[in-house]
């Protein structure tokens, strides 16, 4: 529980001057905490920034290749780029400052992004899995109904712009909620500002995580789930028809199938 003034502190937990001073004693008395020397900070920095680095450069790539190339905007392709998109948005604007944050424990950064970082994170997450979801739900028609007309082009850009849209939306709690608020001083700890989230109330903070295991996990894995397991049972499960004299045919079909197996993993 964090308390932005002294005086709450106390009279929270109703405790006196002395009380304070006791617990205080005790705690710094008990623990061993020592900031991270400069090595493993210029290390962890390394690391981190080695990470966002690849994750913009490597998707920026993936992006640049499908706008470039005509022959590479395939349905399943532009999906891909879209999910790109949303992690070249991770890497900018989640890595860095959760990097900061958890070394230095305090928020050190402009206060807008306090708001900005929780809500392109979970906007992110929200397009990736969408995007993912979509992409497994493509592959779904392609395999099992391939004499059905799939997504064209027209309807899988407005459903990117559904997915963009509910994704910002279900995010935009995050932008709201979050602040920076000054933690209390006691005695010679410094006083530090914090990003911190505060919900309206219990009930919305429910009622909202709720919506977002549904969002994001509970809808997307019963769907990917569902059409990969049906993929696999129709590129490996139908039984060939016939006796030995259909041995070299029956190969031949199996060994179609894995090509169509490779050719839809690696597409």
């Amino acid at each position: 529980m964090a308390f932005s003034d002294y005086d709450s502190f106390k009279q929270h937990f109703n405790l006196t001057e002395k009380d304070i001073e006791n617990i205080y004693q005790n705690l710094k008395n008990k623990t061993n905490i020592a900031p991270a020397s400069s090595e493993i900070v210029v290390v962890l920095a390394l690391l981190y920034g080695l990470i966002s680095l690849v994750a913009v450069l490597g998707n920026g790539l993936v992006i640049l290749v499908v706008l470039t190339k005509n022959n590479m905007q395939t349905l399943t392709n532009i999906f891909i780029a879209n999910l790109a998109c949303s992690d070249v948005a991770l890497g900018i604007f989640v890595i860095p400052f959760q990097f900061q944050t958890a070394i230095l424990q305090r928020w050190v950064v402009a206060e807008f992004m306090c708001n900005m970082a929780p809500f392109v994170k979970n906007l992110s997450v929200n397009v990736s899995v969408l995007s993912l979801t979509l992409i497994a739900i493509d592959r779904y028609m392609a395999v099992l109904h391939p004499l059905h007309a799939g997504f064209r082009k027209t309807v899988a850009i407005v459903v990117l712009l559904i997915i963009w849209l509910v994704s910002t939306l279900s995010a935009v709690p995050y932008a709201l909620f979050h602040t920076i608020e000054s933690m209390f001083k006691l005695k010679d700890l410094p006083e530090r500002k914090m990003c911190v989230v505060k919900w309206p109330s219990e009930n919305f903070r429910t009622l909202y995580g709720a919506y977002l295991i549904l969002l994001q996990y509970v809808v997307p894995l019963s769907i990917i789930t569902f059409s990969y397991i049906r993929i696999t049972c129709r590129i490996w499960g139908n039984a060939l028809p016939g006796n030995e004299t259909c041995l070299p045919r029956g190969r031949a079909r199996n060994n179609n199938r894995k090509k169509v197996g490779n050719h839809f993993w690696y597409v």
